[in-house]
């Protein structure tokens, strides 16, 4: 199943490229994934998502197979198992960084994505739709994280102290809750099977008319 997928961070492409490179710092970044360790180029961590009243945990890896910090480019591979069941998820993601003319960063996900188990069940639309929704919500944490990590200029008044707010926690972030997503397409489907069970009667409707010899 090929995705893709695009997002614009307030940023600069070379504060963003390396953002992306501490891997550790932005894993609270990327909603349900929690970081176990980082050896070298490779991430062992896990993903939560919630579908409804069904939770699926993966626990696996991602390696960075190619990095090319000078034309902001990367290609990881991640893998991973569920945590109680027999379902795998696999995926090749090309990972792009380019600057936007006006001062903000573009930033590509291109993913070919192959999942087995109970996932495996919705199609290429629903899954466009997921991964829309983790790229959005990826994009804003990101955002906030830059914003707040940024330098201040200094002719501009320092504004009054307040509490900041706490950015998500590597491991004690919430599942990645996929209902709002689900119910539309749940919606449509009780529809489509209504109007087939509608015509499914007219049609019993209309054959016994025919068999006792009335027109139909």
């Amino acid at each position: 199943m090929l995705l893709h997928h695009g997002m614009t961070v307030p940023a600069s492409a070379d504060e963003v490229w390396r953002a992306l490179g501490e891997i550790e710092d932005i894993a609270p970044c990327l909603p349900g994934a929690s970081v176990d360790r980082v050896d070298q180029d490779t991430v062992y961590g896990s993903m939560t998502v919630k579908v409804g009243p069904i939770t699926v945990a993966y626990r696996g890896r991602a390696v960075i197979d190619e990095r090319d910090d000078v034309n902001h480019r990367m290609v990881v591979h991640a893998s991973g198992r569920e945590q109680r069941g027999a379902g795998t998820a696999q995926a090749t993601l090309v990972v792009e960084v380019h600057e936007q003319p006006s001062g903000a960063t573009g930033l590509d996900v291109d993913t070919d994505l192959t999942v087995t188990g109970r996932p495996a069940q919705f199609g290429r639309g629903i899954m466009a739709d997921i991964g829309d929704r983790v790229i959005a919500e990826f994009a804003d944490r990101l955002s906030t994280q830059l914003a707040a990590s940024a330098p201040a200029p200094a002719s501009a008044p320092q504004p009054p102290t307040t509490d900041p707010v706490p950015m998500p926690q590597a491991g004690s972030d919430e599942p990645l809750d996929l209902g709002p997503i689900l119910v539309p397409v749940l919606r449509r489907a009780a529809a489509l099977a209504l109007i087939a069970l509608s015509l499914t009667l007219l049609a019993r409707l209309i054959r016994r008319r025919i068999a006792r010899g009335g027109s139909p």
